[in-house]
Formats: structure tokens, sequence, C-alpha cells
């Protein structure tokens, strides 16, 4: 415990931000600068710290994810399972071929797990080039592989692979379902994103379930590293700050 503890405090952001606390310490002590000027750098300091402490990151995430518990088997009344992109590495001088990033990587194999919990069904892969200007692998084409060679049959495969937001996933993908006569989907994505996938699926008219991978918020211990910035908690509280303004822009269009 103490040893983890001294590591946390040793890593390069925290450090960065003590540095900042012991400079802005010195200004305080000798009074130099006026006091507004004293308080705009410390407010934004103190701001970062809070930010970045692993208890604010659990609630934050908390915030999206408990909306949501997680399943281990498809509900009976899911006559599809959709499996939202996320992103791809490229193949490069190191990677001979294209690999799917860890989001990416965790919804494929949440979806697999779920398709094998009950009788086959089709599953949906979704996804496009985000920019769509650049060459390279298509999201939904590797996913489907991956799908592939986990033991997902080629023919219950669905590919999408035109969409570069989540809403236009859920567009096109309905498209594809309504056609074939599916009217009723399990989403698969990561637990903080669920909430804004299955309500555009929602919206569009389809009966939407949610099935999250990648939780965070499941267990809080409070420990003295739980009150210390880390990195790891600021890129959270980054996602969940994305997503929540995502929530609100959907909402603002009306896509959910």
């Amino acid at each position: 415990m103490l040893y983890r503890f001294f590591v946390s405090l040793l890593r390069p952001y925290p450090l960065l931000i003590f540095l900042l606390l012991v400079v802005q310490g010195v200004l305080w002590r000798r009074k130099i600068g006026s006091l507004s000027l004293r308080l705009a750098l410390l407010l934004p300091t103190l701001l970062l710290w809070l930010f970045s402490m692993p208890v604010v990151s659990f609630f934050s995430a908390a915030s999206l994810e408990w909306q949501y518990p997680p399943i281990y088997e498809r509900p009976q009344a899911a006559e599809a399972i959709v499996v939202l992109g996320s992103g791809v590495a490229p193949p490069d001088a190191v990677r001979k071929k294209a690999e799917l990033d860890q989001g990416g990587l965790r919804r494929c194999l949440k979806a697999v797990e779920l398709y094998k919990s009950q009788n086959p069904c089709p599953i949906v892969v979704t996804g496009g080039r985000v920019e769509a200007y650049k060459t390279g692998p298509v999201m939904a084409e590797v996913m489907r592989d991956f799908l592939v060679e986990q033991g997902v049959s080629a023919e219950d495969v669905i590919i999408e692979n035109e969409s570069r937001s989540t809403y236009e996933n859920a567009s096109k993908t309905a498209d594809l379902l309504k056609e074939k006569g599916i009217h009723s989907v399990l989403v698969v994505s990561d637990a903080t994103h669920l909430i804004r996938g299955v309500r555009c699926f929602r919206k569009l008219g389809l009966d939407a379930y949610g099935g999250g991978c990648g939780y965070t918020a499941t267990e809080l211990h409070l420990t003295p590293n739980s009150f210390l910035p880390s990195a790891g908690a600021a890129a959270m509280n980054q996602i969940v700050f994305h997503e929540w303004l995502g929530l609100i822009y959907y909402r603002l269009r009306g896509r959910i």
C-alpha cells in the first residue's frame, strides 16, 4: 500500500501538479504579483487536481455507466446485436495488418460473448472511416474479420461501413435492419457511450437494449491514492465530459 502510494506520487502527471503548487506557494509567501493574479493561477491548478482525482472520475463515470448495468446474456426480445465501431490502427512498419483499438476490441469481445449466450442471431458491425478522405482499412470490415476469427458465423455478420458518427451508426444500421424485418436490437458499446447509442436507435423507431463493456465505476475503495491526481482519472473525466456534451448536442438536434 505504501509502495503504491509513493509510486503514484512520483509519476510525471502528479509531480507536475505538485510543482505548480510549490511555485504558487512561493508566489503567495513572497506576495509576488497582485492578489487577483495569484488567485487566477491557483484556482485552475486546484480545479485540475479535482478533475484528476480518481474518486471524482469514479462518480463522473458512474453518472453514465450505472444507467445500464452489465449483462451476460442476450435479452430474448433482441432479434439482432449491433456493435458500434470505435477505431482501427492501420498497417504500418510494425503492424502487418489492421488491428482494432482497445475500445473496438472490448466491444467485439462483448458482442461475441452475447452472441454465444443464446441461439445465433444477426450481428451488425457498424463504422466506416471517420475521416472520409483517408485511405486504409474500414472499421466495420476489421470488426467482421475479428468476429469470424472468434467463432461467429460469417453468414450472421452484417456490415454497415459508411457511417462516421454515433447517429450515422444508428440511422444507417436501422435502415438495414428494417429492410430485413428486424425491429429489436441489443446495442453493444462502451458503458460510458451506451446511453447515447441506445437512445439514437430508439429515436429511429427500434426497440433497443444496452450491452455495455469497459465498466470502470464498479466498486469504490477509498485510499490515499483516491485523492491524488492521476492521468488516468483525468482521461476518464475527459471521456465523460465528451459524452455529456454529445448527449446535450444530440438532444438539441433531435437525434435522441
